[in-house]
């Protein structure tokens, strides 16, 4: 896990600059490739293969690499490439990409096991070749000056920021995050500046950009015995030369990795959970339980209120784009307490083995809709009758999105445009032969598992030399796993996620709690402990940032919510796009 930065051109100061801004993400060792047509950085959190030949870039004749991430496959690769005769200089991940794309160019991404953002550099093409993971657990962000025929990329935003004469926002993007306290496109929320999607290969090559869609998930595999695939496809993610840790609550997703973790690391690890003052803390307690049972160290990492006032201003810094998630600042205390390199965390579970309530709604809602009830039941509630003419999985994907929770949004902000179903675009198309509810599940994880749960795991976490690894949204447990007939993965009459629990229950029998998520006491905070405070920043004697906000009905919905307490998540999502637009002087 590293910071990489790179330019079309010759500019050492600026590659220092860069680097200085992505230095967080890789503090043991930094490196600076030099030509006239490219100029490389590379910051290193070192994980595999910690000798100082594996720092980057690394150069093998015409070609030149920095990446950022793990592959996890490295070795089976390795031995592959042996048997071609290929000769390696390290131990490291890094080698064997440079050598497998040697060997089989393009092609060579498609058999990485990994999260990664790759950026290699070709002077006998004269060409830059970047690419990013297929699920987008690692970020990288490009931004092409055609005018001046300049080309910069980096892992962060703010490292690109360096080279722009603006910070325009990008107003298309900024309304997503209006709609869905996350931007969803391809777009950054600053203008002209891009994500590359995941999954996707760009090439710049005299002043031109190339784009490809190249990594494709493959759901045609036929698991036969998927308690066995499942470990192992977590065991293969435990690949490390430093401590590893994870974050342990007291849910299925965290404890049935630190059951297979326990299981299969010789040396006892920590764990890590997070409490809350004023909170009942089910969470805490429970993973205390599990983790003392084994004999492994539980660290408790404390939240207050007090956190929440002191460390915002300085996550919406380092999230780069707004994300209106509370749990942020849980992250981010936690992020700062945690000693070790690897963090490993449930994030994904829910997603793939329906961890929700509203899974079982879109399962009915979807099949009566095909029986045509609408015109035999009346509904108590009218969102789920207009819910009952949806033919497709982008309506009930939008019918159960953030966007559900709000009302009224043009009173609040001056640019909202409301997301119809017809205007969403999605990186990884629908298959129309699976059923409804497993699309939703497919677009979740492409919208707000990307750009909210992935992008506050790395970008929280990396700005403390901390690298989250995500087993349940290892490509491999999308492709086997989220595609199940609905009827195994939907429990009626039991708690969520039926199928995962029924694989592993000698595993997961010691589990007392019940799906509740971070047991926070956020929204009684935002009431009381922290009203002033939401009040105070919501003003424009704080940041004026009328040109977004109506801050006349702003702050009459705050004095409302002091009384009756609705909508808590609006009012996060207000706070954070305030102080966005003031650390970022927009």
């Amino acid at each position: 896990m590293c910071g990489i930065n790179g330019f079309n051109f010759l500019d050492k100061n600026k590659i220092q600059k860069m680097m200085t801004l992505t230095e967080n993400r890789g503090p043991d060792a930094k490196g600076i490739f030099e030509s006239e047509n490219m100029t490389l950085g590379h910051n290193r959190l070192s994980i595999i293969d910690l000798s100082t030949a594996a720092n980057q870039p690394l150069t093998d004749d015409n070609l030149t690499i920095i990446f950022n991430g793990e592959i996890y496959n490295y070795k089976s690769l390795r031995e592959k490439l042996l048997l071609k005769g290929v000769n390696f200089k390290t131990n490291s991940d890094t080698e064997v990409i440079i050598k497998l794309f040697k060997e089989y160019g393009d092609d060579s991404f498609k058999m990485l096991s990994g999260i990664f953002a790759i950026a290699i550099w070709d002077s006998k093409k004269n060409e830059l070749v970047l690419i990013r993971d297929i699920v987008g657990v690692k970020p990288l962000y490009y931004y092409h000056n055609t005018n001046e025929k300049k080309f910069y990329f980096s892992s962060l935003i703010k490292s690109i920021l360096v080279s722009k004469k603006d910070n325009e926002v990008n107003n298309k993007a900024l309304n997503y995050y209006l709609n869905f306290w996350h931007n969803d496109l391809s777009e950054t929320t600053f203008k002209d500046i891009y994500k590359v999607q995941p999954g996707e290969l760009i090439k710049f090559k005299e002043n031109k950009l190339y784009k490809k869609k190249l990594l494709k998930f493959d759901f045609s595999r036929k698991i036969l015995n998927p308690k066995n695939e499942i470990k192992r496809i977590f065991e293969k993610q435990l690949v490390s030369d430093v401590p590893v840790a994870i974050s342990l609550s007291g849910g299925v997703d965290s404890n049935l990795i630190f059951s297979i973790m326990k299981e299969s690391i010789e040396k006892k690890f920590k764990t890590y959970s997070v409490k809350f003052d004023d909170g009942k803390n089910i969470d805490a307690n429970v993973a205390k339980h599990n983790s003392q049972m084994h004999n492994f160290e539980n660290i408790q990492v404390n939240v207050s209120h007090n956190d929440f006032i002191d460390s915002i201003e300085k996550i919406v810094e380092i999230m780069e784009e707004p994300v209106g998630n509370q749990n942020s600042i849980a992250n981010y205390i936690l992020s700062q307490k945690i000693e070790e390199k690897v963090l490993f965390t449930g994030d994904g579970g829910d997603e793939i083995f329906t961890g929700y309530d509203k899974y079982k709604s879109i399962f009915l809602l979807s099949k009566l809709s095909k029986m045509n009830f609408i015109n035999i039941f009346n509904f108590s509630s009218s969102k789920n009758f207009s819910r009952l003419r949806f033919k497709k999985p982008e309506e009930f994907y939008l019918s159960f999105s953030e966007q559900n929770l709000m009302q009224n949004q043009s009173k609040y902000f001056n640019k909202f445009e409301k997301i119809k179903y017809q205007d969403l675009s999605f990186n990884h198309q629908v298959n129309p032969n699976e059923s409804i509810l497993n699309n939703v599940m497919f677009l979740d994880i492409q919208t707000w598992i990307q750009n909210d749960s992935l992008a506050r795991n790395d970008k929280i976490f990396m700005n403390n030399g901390v690298e989250v690894r995500v087993p349940f949204l290892d490509q491999e447990m999308i492709e086997n796993f989220l595609y199940i007939s609905d009827y195994k993965k939907i429990g009626f009459f039991e708690n969520n996620k039926p199928y995962i629990k029924n694989l592993f229950k000698n595993e997961l029998n010691e589990l007392t709690k019940k799906k509740q998520g971070f047991d926070s006491p956020f929204s009684f905070w935002l009431q009381n402990k922290l009203f002033d405070f939401a009040k105070n920043i919501l003003t424009k004697d704080y940041y004026n940032g009328e040109k977004y906000l109506n801050y006349n009905y702003i702050q009459n919905f705050v004095k409302d919510f002091k009384n009756d307490g609705k909508n808590p998540y609006l009012l996060w999502s207000l706070i954070v796009l305030q102080v966005y637009l003031k650390k970022f002087n927009l």
